[in-house]
């Protein structure tokens, strides 16, 4: 490709920084097929955005359940007792003592195992968001998991 053809609008992806920097960096793990991939099929969600339609991810919630899936149940239940609570924190065990200011869900790390990699598997695959205050972990549900968990009543 010439420099004229590489820097014409019709090649154009738009990416911050840090993730042009990374795509321009290693060509063999962005090749340009993925990239034309990629650049269609945010131009096919735009035109459907700019008629109205919402277009959603789909969310890898089933997989959770298969890596936590006690964890996954107690949130389920938690939720169906107070669909309206969206926070949560971790605590070390049932021996601290925590005072919550608001209403939020407890989920012990003596209880579930590996929680704090569980927590970080939820964040990426956008199931919670860190709501983290005063050193202590929380974290907030996302609707969308929200609506895995209970349903959309």
């Amino acid at each position: 490709m010439t420099s004229e053809e590489r820097s014409d609008i019709k090649n154009a992806i738009w990416l911050c920084q840090t993730h042009a920097k990374l795509i321009d960096d290693d060509e063999l793990s962005f090749p340009a097929s993925l990239l034309r991939e990629w650049k269609s099929t945010a131009e096919q969600i735009a035109a459907l955005e700019a008629r109205g339609y919402a277009v959603t991810r789909a969310q890898p919630f089933p997989d959770l359940e298969k890596k936590a899936p006690k964890l996954i149940a107690e949130m389920r239940e938690d939720l169906r007792k107070e669909p309206l609570v969206r926070q949560f924190v971790l605590i070390p065990n049932r021996r601290v003592s925590y005072n919550a200011g608001s209403p939020q869900f407890m989920y012990f790390e003596d209880e579930h195992e590996y929680l704090s990699s569980v927590m970080t598997i939820m964040l990426h695959v956008g199931a919670i968001y860190d709501a983290r205050f005063n050193r202590v972990p929380r974290y907030n549900f996302t609707e969308e998991f929200v609506r895995f968990l209970i349903g959309n009543g």
